[in-house]
């Protein structure tokens, strides 16, 4: 597991690229009452499980390009653009801005806008699409 709130939250990114790894790896990441605020919608640690395997379903492949982050010991944010390719071969660019808080070296809550830049009407779902 990451030693500082910066290593944790690129590897939570790394991990959930990898479409090769069972969406069950995410969830030693994050604390059990995890919460997640995404786009007016929140997620609990069991309904973003099924988001991440939603996205695994939809999507053929993901790459998070963090472009700002910062961080301490209980905190990040970061601005980062999601590449996403649909299992029909079309792609989107999706802006994230988010905010991370860590409790015991585990994320506990993270609040997210999501902001598509290029792609098909629809994909600022896939922030919490389920």
């Amino acid at each position: 597991m990451a030693h500082n709130s910066e290593q944790l939250v690129r590897q939570v990114f790394e991990t959930l690229s990898d479409f090769n790894r069972p969406a069950e790896e995410m969830l030693a990441f994050f604390t059990e009452d995890y919460r997640q605020l995404v786009d007016g919608k929140e997620l609990g640690l069991n309904d973003f499980l099924i988001h991440i395997k939603a996205l695994r379903q939809k999507l053929k492949a993901l790459e998070i390009d963090i472009q700002h982050i910062i961080s301490n010991n209980d905190a990040a944010a970061t601005v980062h653009i999601a590449h996403v390719t649909r299992a029909s071969g079309e792609k989107s660019r999706i802006k994230v801005i988010a905010f991370y808080s860590f409790r015991d070296g585990k994320i506990a809550f993270v609040d997210e806008l999501t902001h598509p830049l290029e792609g098909k009407e629809g994909d600022q779902a896939l922030g919490s699409v389920q």
